[in-house]
């Protein structure tokens, strides 16, 4: 849980998704959700098989490992 923590710190996931990732107008609400859903949208971010509204995800998850991927998925759907 702490190395997907500073993961999400590091990437700044709380600066779209808001600082409990409750999300906010167009940004999803990542908190409390499935974790293989949360696992399987940030790799289709990152092979750029899923698009969003400006790309930025696509950027974001780009360095992101498959390994780093499940352990953010994990602790997101563990967030409350």
């Amino acid at each position: 849980m702490q190395r997907a923590q500073a993961l999400a710190q590091q990437h700044r996931c709380d600066t779209c998704h808001n600082p409990d990732f409750s999300g906010k107008e167009n940004v999803p609400r990542i908190a409390n959700q499935r974790e293989d859903c949360l696992a399987r949208t940030m790799a289709e971010y990152k092979d750029d098989s899923r698009h969003g509204y400006d790309g930025s995800m696509a950027d974001v998850m780009g360095p992101v490992t498959a390994a780093q991927i499940a352990d953010l998925s994990y602790f997101l759907a563990r967030v409350r």
